[in-house]
């Protein structure tokens, strides 16, 4: 791996990778689910940038946690292990962004909205809860446990190295990730929203089929790719 060998601190080589990766396959990975979702929850521009930071931490928890068992457990990172790991993974990410695009059909949504902020603690426990979009932290979250080839790569480098922290190397490739054009064109995907009011409703419709159609996608490779094991 490049970055790690050229880069002697590995925890500035892990950060340094993952916004190597963001800017590149990461963004075009991510982009189809995030967008989609924002179309169907009709968020506007600020409601989509919050989505994408909510979806990006889901991933960045998914990674704090893969870390800590390659840390733990170092058959985790294994070729004979992760080979079947990766298919269960891919088809519980799947499950989850098919039963988030259904739900976005049972669900009321709507964009950004004006409120009037109550300052006592339960107000502000209620808005905290409210703004917390459970199903994008969930899709990122599940997303995060399907482990992309960089991360693979340096968990591998990491195991090899008693002095290196695999839950912060993967926490800090993690932020590399999340600070990419991804955090941006989530938001560009509200604001376009925002300029087609009349059809927002029907755009709700289509980004909720697409995730169904993208769920089935994931599902059926993971599946024939687990029979063929």
């Amino acid at each position: 791996m490049s970055v790690l060998e050229q880069i002697s601190n590995p925890y500035l080589a892990s950060l340094a990778l993952g916004l190597l990766y963001g800017l590149t396959f990461c963004t075009s990975v991510c982009l189809p689910y995030v967008a989609s979702y924002i179309a169907g929850i009709k968020a506007g521009f600020r409601r989509g940038v919050t989505v994408t930071a909510i979806y990006n931490s889901g991933r960045i928890a998914a990674y704090a946690v893969i870390g800590s068992l390659a840390g733990l457990f170092k058959f985790f990172v294994s070729g004979t292990f992760l080979e079947s790991y990766q298919q269960f993974s891919s088809i519980i990410f799947g499950f989850v962004v098919i039963f988030i695009g259904i739900s976005i059909f049972f669900k009321k949504t709507s964009g950004d909205t004006c409120m009037v902020k109550d300052l006592e603690p339960q107000g502000i426990l209620k808005s905290v809860k409210q703004r917390f979009d459970v199903r994008a932290f969930s899709m990122g979250f599940t997303r995060g446990f399907v482990l992309c080839p960089p991360l693979i790569a340096l968990l591998l480098y990491a195991v090899t190295f008693s002095q290196a922290n695999c839950t912060l190397l993967a926490v800090l490739f993690g932020l590399g990730t999340a600070l990419s054009p991804l955090l941006f064109l989530g938001g560009v995907v509200g604001w376009l929203l925002e300029k087609a009011p009349d059809f927002r409703k029907w755009i709700s419709i289509l980004g909720g089929i697409i995730l169904v159609l993208l769920g089935i996608s994931v599902l059926s490779f993971a599946v024939i790719e687990l029979l063929q094991l």
